[in-house]
């Protein structure tokens, strides 16, 4: 089995990701060569900082499948939702039910752990998206502590690996994956793929997670 990219913006004309069918395909042919079987592209939904054309996510993603199946991959549709009210947004979960999550980067919020708790009461897998990213995400932070309570997985960008701001949450095993949030980064892949690899105890947890049932 190769690797799974869970965390994806590769859908052309849909939201701030890539900006063409072209690129698109290049960055699909990089997931390829990689060494990347199962992609789950990720529109943003809600997001008050990102325009997503909704109606664009459905036809774009027929036709990524397409080209990605044509590479040995299979593309799979899910999204980043983002949480920041009260009110129950939509989710697209993705293998075995999991659903990506999204918050804001600088305030602690206040809706998330009601959110996460209702997702998970649905049946629902939730993976919160990025967290190094989160300036009120502490390793020892009591938000963090019941998040965690309630079986939320914690994401991290190959960006954070790289650069150390998720040093420290790897040292204590808090990351249950890693992730491009690939915008249209042709190299991202080869890169994510080296973060696993240099991750094994990361990529054993992953494999588990997103193993067929």
């Amino acid at each position: 089995m190769g690797l799974i990219e869970c965390h994806s913006h590769l859908l052309p004309f849909v939201d701030d990701g890539v900006r063409s069918k072209e690129e698109s395909f290049k960055i699909l042919q990089a997931y390829a060569k990689a060494g990347f079987d199962r992609i789950v592209v990720t529109p943003h939904l809600y997001n008050p900082m990102v325009s997503t054309r909704i109606h664009n996510i459905r036809p774009m993603y027929a036709w990524a499948g397409e080209e990605a199946k044509k590479l040995g991959i299979e593309l799979i549709l899910g999204s980043e939702t983002y949480v920041g009210g009260a009110v129950d947004p939509q989710v697209l979960p993705f293998i075995n039910n999991y659903v990506l999550i999204e918050v804001d980067t600088s305030t602690e919020p206040l809706f998330l752990l009601n959110h996460a708790y209702s997702l998970r009461k649905r049946g629902l897998f939730v993976i919160l998206a990025h967290v190094e990213r989160y300036r009120w995400f502490k390793e020892d932070g009591q938000l963090t502590d019941k998040l965690r309570e309630i079986g939320v997985f914690f994401q991290s960008n190959v960006e954070g690996v790289e650069n150390g701001e998720a040093e420290k949450f790897l040292k204590l095993g808090m990351i249950d994956i890693i992730a491009g949030d690939n915008h249209g980064n042709e190299q991202l892949p080869a890169r994510l793929a080296t973060a696993l690899r240099d991750n094994p105890t990361v990529l054993q947890r992953m494999e588990n997670l997103f193993r067929s049932r």
